[in-house]
């Protein structure tokens, strides 16, 4: 993830369950459309600005709550093919889960997630500061626009995504309480987002 749009945290949980039907509309964290990273300079951002979501007043709990649940829940598969439904098996598993870190439901953990990353989506990777996120997705049209290794396709589709999350404008501004938390964990938040993309 680059530009931290619609993040990390629940991109498995959101991937691997909505995948598997459970959390039917359930934003999607991690968002379509990654723009593929420029040679050299800052990471490149995804497409798309995040989706407003739920906001909520994070505690410090809820973001370590977070960065356990999330590797656990990447895990997760859609249940085996014998499960008689394998639906509610995976809907329960992953229930456990954001119980056991501390969240009372998936809905909650979501929310939680869906908060985290407004603020992701605008915190600037090389200043470490929020900024919000069309600035950012301006400095990504411009690195990729840029870019000369990036397939001519591949850079048509993702400069036309960064334009039409621009057009979609600014979302609204995460409260001043969660961004200072968000910026304080940035580092660890960052890392297990890194370790997400590996992976996948």
């Amino acid at each position: 993830m680059t530009i931290h749009s619609r993040t990390l945290l629940a991109a498995s949980l959101s991937a691997t369950l909505a995948a598997a039907a459970i959390l039917s509309a359930a934003p999607a964290l991690a968002q379509a459309g990654t723009a593929a990273k420029p040679a050299a300079g800052p990471p490149a951002a995804k497409a798309e600005a995040p989706e407003a979501g739920k906001e909520i007043a994070l505690t410090q709990g809820q973001i370590d709550g977070l960065l356990v649940a999330q590797p656990e829940l990447a895990k997760l598969s859609g249940g085996a093919p014998d499960q008689p439904d394998p639906k509610a098996e995976a809907q329960g598993q992953a229930e456990a889960i954001v119980k056991r870190n501390g969240f009372t439901s998936l809905e909650e953990f979501q929310d939680a997630s869906d908060t985290v990353d407004a603020v992701l989506g605008g915190i600037d990777p090389e200043t470490k500061s929020y900024v919000g996120a069309t600035p950012l997705l301006k400095k990504q049209l411009a690195a990729v626009q840029a870019d000369k290794a990036m397939p001519a396709q591949e850079k048509a589709e993702t400069v036309k995504e960064i334009k039409e999350a621009l057009a979609a404008g600014e979302p609204a501004k995460p409260s001043e309480a969660n961004i200072a938390l968000v910026t304080k964990n940035y580092a660890r938040l960052s890392a297990a987002m890194g370790e997400g993309q590996d992976k996948e």
